[in-house]
């Protein structure tokens, strides 16, 4: 199943069901296509993450830190860590994703396995990501061809390697060597809050001094500090948010531009449009049409 756009809700929070009650584990096969402006966006889910660059190279940014994945890489990504992904200076690139509930390696909340092995080391205080590479990686591919294939017993096969990669995460102390500064805890919870105004009110005229008081920051530390912890100004993020909102309106090929432009936020049509081809390439209406010849040759 491919996740380029997928569904968050204002806080940020993936809305995707990801697996069962019965099996809580979920296996993506994402394709990003620079074309297409494929990415996956700022978001977080209560589920940890498995990742493993299966061709191209991808830059991650998780929290503040951004970093480069080459092909054959791996990464962990704790839970509720805030983080984001988009192929680095190539065509296309591919990503296996497995998410997994927590649980499904600690049993119930109660157990051993949870209380001592799980539970402490996605807590808050944690490490937001772990990089992975040589065994671990390869032993994170394992996992994504089990759960495509899903050939007899592979759910137990899936379990058993999810837990030799935990227990190796954990023996390296990979996840125990330092705890996240808990002024590093306060920004990430910040930077969601201030994420979460933006997409509350985009359809609306915002202002820094909105959004500075919204954080109980002066409007110059407000942008400086946005700035540290999602890459960009708070009104660039604003524009290419309203932007990629009008992208998924024009997908469903049934509202106007005026009507797409109006409801993301755009003060004039022509202003819209302009931003538009600067951020893609294409006109609003050319782009439509190429999206929706992508979707029939899919």
């Amino acid at each position: 199943m491919a996740l380029t756009h997928i569904k968050i809700a204002k806080d940020l929070q993936e809305l995707t069901l990801h697996g069962t009650k019965e099996f809580p584990v979920a296996f993506y096969e994402t394709v990003m296509r620079i074309e297409y402006l494929d990415f996956l966006p700022l978001h977080w889910h209560k589920e940890i993450q498995f990742v493993y660059v299966k061709r191209g190279r991808v830059e991650y940014r998780v929290g503040a830190d951004v970093f480069v994945l080459e092909e054959g890489e791996g990464l962990f990504v704790n839970a509720s860590g805030l983080h984001e992904a988009k192929p680095f200076h190539i065509e296309q690139a591919m990503l296996y994703c497995v998410n997994v509930d927590p649980m499904l390696l600690g049993g119930h909340e109660d157990s051993i396995f949870a209380t001592k092995y799980v539970i402490p080391y996605i807590k808050s205080n944690r490490l937001p990501y772990v990089k992975l590479d040589g065994e671990l990686a390869q032993k994170v591919e394992l996992v994504a061809e089990l759960l495509r294939e899903q050939a007899v017993f592979y759910e137990l096969k899936v379990w058993r390697v999810l837990l030799v990669i935990w227990e190796s995460i954990l023996t390296k102390s990979m996840l125990t060597e330092e705890l996240l500064d808990p002024a590093m805890i306060v920004q990430h919870e910040r930077a969601k809050d201030m994420l979460d105004y933006l997409h509350t009110h985009y359809q609306e005229k915002i202002s820094l001094e909105n959004l500075a008081a919204h954080v109980f920051l002066s409007r110059a530390e407000s942008s400086r500090f946005f700035k540290k912890m999602v890459g960009m100004t708070p009104f660039t993020y604003l524009l290419q948010y309203r932007l990629r909102k009008s992208m998924e309106l024009l997908r469903d090929n049934e509202q106007s531009i005026t009507t797409i432009a109006t409801t993301t936020g755009f003060s004039t049509v022509s202003y819209y449009i302009e931003k538009f081809k600067e951020y893609t390439g294409y006109p609003p209406h050319v782009y439509r049409k190429k999206f929706l010849i992508k979707d029939n040759e899919n």
